[in-house]
């Protein structure tokens, strides 16, 4: 379950490392695309709000000089004046003076005393504004008209009129009606006003959309871009954003295929299978062939995958061996014994467990000290600790004649595992201190078979004698096999004759019915 678990969120992993970047990259762009444009169309509301300002501005300063005028209102030399103001001010279509609500003059003369309206704002300090006048010369295009004390200037609309950028519309609007203070067209009018009085920036139908709002008049300059521009504005950073995160995507998806591989790898697997103490230990009986007891067993491990069969020993001792794991797997297996059936060694010192060694085991040169932690103070004795090893864990090893002297200093007794099966054996029985030799399966298999190998069994049991080592069979498999062991001189027998391999709950109950 934890490796389909894993596997599936890894595989959501590599998916989202495919396609988040580039998903990223397009938001990115897009966002980029649209503060950029933004602040772009913001600027050109500025710039016409800001003209806007300067037309209101002027008129104001103009009529301030007014105030202080020293001859009569509507005298010759006032009426000049007002004249003389028109005429200096591109922006200016009259200047007028006015009394009681009406214009008494103005600078095109003696006026027939027009009615103005009550103004659209007043800022209580004089200053007044009106945007729509009718001027006498032209009832069709109002003016906009701005006070100060008793004169007024009326402007032509079309100076608050501002220019397209390309394909962006800027329009003026007045705040006390929220319409345009110059003409405009129809089709964007509605969505202007509707984004002048909400006062945000945003994207409506086909527009981008900017406001600019006037700190001191009743004026707001709105900004109207096309979607087609932003869109070709929006080309460039989405090339490069979208190759950025095509690279950064194709680098997410081999960096999670790379963990997948390493994790997934036999060597990852098995080193978090021993971390997470997920090895089991497998008990092979061990039968004395004198009389039938079982006087022991060998220590296998298992590894019991929740999703595969349980892998065989020797498949995972030879990934132990390239992956260096071998000596990990030793502690496990020697602890996990004296847990299970460490009460048992206790109780029976007869009773003997053989240990696979590794090469690595022999190379650390903390053996010694491994044995002596897992066995002080428990009361196992160290002669029920066999040690076993391979003529290819020696040529591994090097010279391990040290190690094994320690060994069996300390009171393990050295099993020469599978001999026979390698081309120097007898000079490793010369060099090495050993106890017993452990007979092949392939040379039991040839008991009672024409084979050429079928004369091999006696050769090595007559080794043993000659040297005075004990001998251990394995593969045993039929009574003939057994009978012809027991007549060589082999002690120890073991094989699916008597058991096969079991976990420390079925061993205890074998060893109570043939111990």
């Amino acid at each position: 379950m934890r490796r389909r678990a894993l596997t599936t969120l890894l595989t959501v992993a590599a998916l989202l490392a495919g396609l988040l970047p580039v998903a990223a990259a397009l938001y990115f762009s897009w966002a980029y695309t649209l503060r950029v444009e933004s602040q772009h169309l913001d600027a050109l509301a500025q710039q016409a709000l800001a003209r806007a300002e300067q037309v209101f501005d002027d008129a104001q300063s103009e009529l301030g000089g007014l105030q202080s005028f020293p001859q009569p209102a509507c005298s010759p030399a006032h009426i000049e004046r007002l004249r003389q103001i028109a005429y200096c001010t591109p922006f200016v279509r009259e200047i007028a003076y006015v009394e009681n609500g009406q214009i008494a003059c103005s600078s095109m003369g003696s006026d027939a005393h027009r009615v103005l309206p009550a103004a659209d704002w007043s800022d209580g300090k004089g200053r007044q504004i009106w945007f729509r006048v009718t001027h006498t010369l032209d009832d069709v295009r109002p003016s906009v008209a701005i006070g100060r004390g008793s004169h007024i200037a009326l402007i032509h609309a079309s100076h608050f009129q501002a220019r397209a950028v390309g394909d962006t519309q800027l329009a003026v609007l007045s705040t006390t009606d929220w319409l345009p203070l110059a003409h405009l067209d129809q089709p964007l009018l509605p969505s202007m006003i509707d984004t002048a009085v909400t006062g945000r920036e945003r994207i409506q139908g086909d527009r981008l959309y900017a406001v600019a709002q006037s700190a001191q008049l009743p004026i707001v300059a709105v900004g109207a871009q096309s979607r087609a521009q932003l869109m070709a504005a929006w080309t460039e950073p989405l090339v490069m954003m979208t190759l950025l995160g095509v690279l950064v995507s194709t680098l997410l998806m081999w960096a999670v295929r790379r963990f997948a591989r390493q994790y997934f790898s036999p060597a990852s697997a098995l080193l978090s299978a021993i971390r997470r103490g997920e090895l089991r230990v497998a008990y092979h009986p061990q039968i004395r062939l004198s009389d039938g007891r079982c006087v022991g067993a060998e220590l296998l491990v298992r590894w019991p995958d929740q999703n595969e069969p349980v892998m065989s020993t020797d498949d995972l001792v030879h990934l132990a061996e390239h992956s260096g794991f071998e000596h990990e797997i030793t502690a496990r297996v020697l602890r996990t014994a004296i847990s299970e059936i460490g009460d048992l060694l206790q109780r029976r010192p007869e009773l003997t467990v053989s240990l696979n060694l590794a090469s690595h085991d022999l190379e650390r040169g903390d053996l010694t000290e491994l044995l002596a932690d897992a066995l002080d103070g428990n009361g196992i004795r160290r002669s029920q600790i066999e040690l076993e090893l391979t003529e290819r864990n020696l040529i591994q090893a090097g010279s391990a004649g040290e190690v094994l002297a320690r060994l069996r200093e300390a009171g393990h007794k050295v099993l020469l595992d599978d001999f026979g099966t390698g081309y120097s054996s007898l000079s490793y029985l010369h060099d090495l201190p050993v106890d017993a030799l452990k007979i092949d399966r392939a040379f039991v298999g040839t008991i009672g078979a024409d084979t050429p190998h079928a004369p091999l069994v006696p050769h090595i049991a007559e080794i043993a004698r000659t040297r005075g080592l004990h001998m251990v069979a394995e593969g045993v498999e039929t009574e003939q096999q057994a009978d012809y062991l027991r007549e060589q001189g082999v002690e120890i027998a073991q094989g699916y004759l008597y058991a096969r391999p079991m976990d420390a709950g079925e061993f205890r109950h074998f060893l109570a019915t043939r111990g």
